[in-house]
């Protein structure tokens, strides 16, 4: 499936449902984000299946039993633009769930009206004071009991099966051990959507890791499980790929 066929499904979903989004606003402004968020659980996972279903996308995943039943944050490599998708479903039964992305998202009205439905948060990593309110936006959304999805690397890394620095937010919102850290490997989202110039059916592999806990605030832990986690995700790319 060509790239923009793929993304003209996507836009069609996002237009068509728009009763959807506009109840769900609602719901919001009324402070009943409980049953906003049991209506996006279900288009999420209505849409997903429609998405994979189009493009004969597979998931196949191992470590499943490493996904805690609570409140956590996923932390993913980022291969393509396709990933969102992927961790949306993965996280089926940890929503309400919600992604830290790119200010750049927020600049498309109608992507940022269902994002934040979706209890995304926008984050400009070039300005550090948006960086930090987007930051506690994010605890906040923890606090109410939404899992948060960080991809640490902060954009999309090509030169796949490597990897580029993880960035130490994810690590900070899990504030203290309050919240386990859960790293998901995603081995092949780039063979599927961004190496061809299209998005090719097949399998996507999945791998979750065990669970990481931080024992306390200091920056230095932060930065030391960041730079921990790169390299394990690093051996299992490597790994999985025979290089």
């Amino acid at each position: 499936m060509g790239k923009l066929k793929f993304f003209a499904s996507v836009a069609s979903t996002l237009v068509t449902n728009l009763g959807t989004l506009r109840k769900t606003e609602k719901l919001t402004a009324e402070g009943k984000l409980a049953e906003r968020d049991a209506i996006m659980n279900d288009f999420a996972d209505k849409a997903c299946a429609k998405f994979f279903r189009s493009a004969n996308i597979n998931i196949s995943m191992e470590g499943e039993e490493n996904i805690p039943a609570g409140t956590c944050v996923f932390v993913a490599n980022h291969q393509s633009m396709f990933d969102a998708l992927v961790m949306l479903d993965f996280a089926k039964n940890n929503r309400p769930c919600g992604f830290i992305m790119k200010k750049e998202f927020e600049k498309v009205s109608l992507i940022k009206r269902w994002c934040a439905m979706l209890n995304c948060v926008f984050v400009d990593r070039q300005n550090p004071r948006e960086a930090v309110k987007a930051l506690k936006a994010a605890s906040a959304n923890l606090e109410r009991g939404v899992s948060m999805v960080v991809f640490p690397e902060g954009t999309r890394t090509k030169d796949y099966p490597h990897i580029s620095e993880f960035k130490n937010g994810a690590f900070k919102i899990a504030q203290s051990g309050k919240y386990p850290i859960v790293p998901v490997v995603l081995f092949d989202t780039g063979a599927r959507y961004e190496a061809a110039g299209k998005l090719t059916g097949g399998t996507v592999h999945i791998k979750v890791l065990p669970p990481v806990t931080l024992s306390g605030t200091d920056r230095h832990e932060y930065k030391q499980a960041a730079a921990d986690l790169q390299e394990i995700f690093t051996r299992e790319l490597a790994a999985f790929h025979n290089v």
